[in-house]
């Protein structure tokens, strides 16, 4: 739910994803959304998924103070401090990443096969 899948993915294969933290996660039924995508299990995607699952409440009233904007907040927070991290200490960042990898071929739902094949170095 909420990588390389239009929103149509499932909220219990993230938990499970959550769970077991793969180093690689390959999956492809949806089709317009391949590609890859790295996520890192922490609290900042933790927040991301979290706002990411909020409903849609409209242009107007998003504005007004809402739980959403406590989830924006930690995000920008989050991002700030791990890129700050990675730049005063010089190193290569967390190792609890994943790589999360759409390998929909099929074009949309033409039947025919455009989409390039996903080469993943590990």
């Amino acid at each position: 739910k909420h990588h390389l899948d239009l929103d149509l993915g499932c909220p219990e294969l993230l938990r499970e994803v959550w769970r077991v933290k793969p180093r690689l996660h390959v999956f492809g039924h949806c089709h317009c959304a391949y590609g890859k995508e790295s996520v890192y299990f922490d609290d900042m995607q933790s927040a991301y998924e979290r706002l990411m699952s909020r409903p849609r409440r409209g242009l107007v009233w998003d504005l007004v103070p809402n739980a959403s904007w406590c989830d924006i907040f930690s995000v920008v927070v989050h991002g700030v401090h791990s890129v700050l991290w990675k730049w005063l200490m010089s190193g290569p960042g967390s190792n609890r990443g994943s790589l999360m990898v759409n390998a929909a071929q099929m074009y949309r739902n033409t039947g025919k096969v455009v989409s390039r094949a996903v080469v993943v170095d590990m």
